[in-house]
């Protein structure tokens, strides 16, 4: 087990970093952009991330596929080229699709925003260079998933932080001389493009392999990545699409607020996912091996110690949330968006006591069941954030993430 409890404190030192991170480029973002800006940055960075939806899920199928391959080791190099080969042959009409669809609902999208022509046309061009990397953005799931199977998950963090660091300064920087959406997605763009180039080329250093099409295995993961898609397409829809969403019924400035909120929610969850993404290959490793006796006393602790780290940090966040944006942004934002921000983690708190079942129901290919219950509480959250905010604003689009609480039956499919 030390190399599960390597990667999990690799995991919690780079969420560390980023977490201090976002904790200080917030407020320098809101008082450089201004509240209007940063509401289209907010929106237009959803769309970077929601675009996610067309990986069909492909990091966590690689990472699957290559957890199993542990035991055979005369044929592991070869294997393990497939598997790579495959992911990218998946992937890549996948990302021609995306593109296209981004492409074709980019002017709809910035005509609905409540802001000037001049900003509606910045906003239009820029999703062009957002389609645009979405090529290199898939492209980088593949090896990503790869170098998670082998645990490798300091050198992932490592460039996720960069990439997302880079990301962020880079936008704060160009709105500090010029608020132009436009440059802001050339930005993104090439730091995809280099994030990308980064993965491949630290994937050739740590294992060489030769390419050979396997067209059983390919057709393996096809079937795989069918339920995948629509997972992975609730969670891009769960944790982005809400944000256009109250961009479009409350305005820019709102999407901004209800950014930093869910971003605030979301740390719950992070935090332990920092724990539980090691289940993912390891039941799957464990469910090869038909040890379940194992994965299921593994499973049970590991919960166990999610609810209490779940219970403290949110209890506390709940308590001091007044106090922590009045320090964090201003004294005006607390009095104003304390309770929100209040039921947003409770609500990502819930999210996060169903991690540890998510994993391992994902690890042992039950990804079926775990889809469509996805689906279903994401779909039901998403209908209440579009028709509450117009009667109860930014507080009824945070109540209903309380919608999530569905997700808790991945516990019980678990067992």
């Amino acid at each position: 087990m030390n190399k599960y409890f390597k990667a999990i404190s690799a995991n919690f030192i780079f969420f560390a970093i980023n977490t201090a991170f976002f904790i200080a480029i917030t407020p320098i973002s809101i008082h450089v952009m201004g509240l209007e800006f940063f509401g289209l940055w907010a929106i237009l960075n959803a769309l970077v991330l929601l675009s996610g939806i067309g990986t069909l899920g492909i990091s966590a199928i690689v990472n699957k596929f290559a957890s199993e391959a542990h035991e055979n080791d005369d044929t592991i190099p070869r294997h393990y080229g497939e598997i790579i080969l495959a992911g990218g042959m998946i992937i890549l009409p996948m990302a021609i699709i995306t593109a296209f669809a981004l492409v074709v609902v980019r002017n709809l999208i910035a005509q609905n925003l409540d802001v000037t022509q001049s900003l509606r046309t910045q906003f239009s061009v820029a999703l062009l260079f957002v389609a645009a990397g979405i090529f290199p953005q898939f492209l980088a799931r593949v090896p990503q998933g790869f170098l998670l199977s082998q645990l490798k998950n300091r050198l992932v963090r490592q460039i996720e932080t960069v990439s997302s660091i880079s990301l962020w300064l880079g936008a704060v920087l160009i709105a500090f001389y010029k608020k132009d959406l436009i440059l802001i997605a050339l930005w993104s763009f090439i730091n995809n493009t280099l994030m990308m180039l980064v993965y491949f080329l630290v994937l050739r250093r740590i294992i060489n392999f030769n390419l050979h099409i396997n067209f059983h295995l390919l057709r393996r993961m096809m079937s795989f990545s069918g339920y995948m898609f629509i997972e992975s397409t609730a969670i891009a829809m769960f944790q982005q699409l809400d944000r256009v969403i109250v961009g479009l019924v409350l305005g820019p400035t709102m999407a901004g607020v209800y950014s930093v909120g869910t971003s605030v929610g979301l740390r719950m969850s992070l935090i332990t996912g920092q724990v539980t993404e090691v289940m993912l290959p390891y039941a799957s490793l464990k469910d090869s091996l038909d040890d379940h006796t194992r994965l299921l006393a593994v499973f049970r602790h590991l919960s166990r110690y999610i609810s209490l780290l779940v219970a403290l940090i949110g209890g506390l966040l709940i308590l001091w949330m007044p106090e922590i944006l009045a320090i964090w942004i201003s004294p005006d934002y607390a009095s104003h968006y304390a309770r929100p921000f209040s039921l947003l983690v409770a609500a990502y708190g819930l999210l996060s006591l169903c991690r540890p079942a998510h994993q391992a129901l994902t690890g042992m290919g039950k990804v079926r069941l775990t889809s469509l219950v996805y689906l279903f509480a994401t779909a039901a959250m998403l209908t209440a954030v579009f028709i509450l905010p117009h009667y109860l604003g930014l507080l009824g689009a945070a109540l209903w993430n309380f919608m999530l609480v569905f997700l808790l039956l991945y516990t019980f499919l678990c067992y």
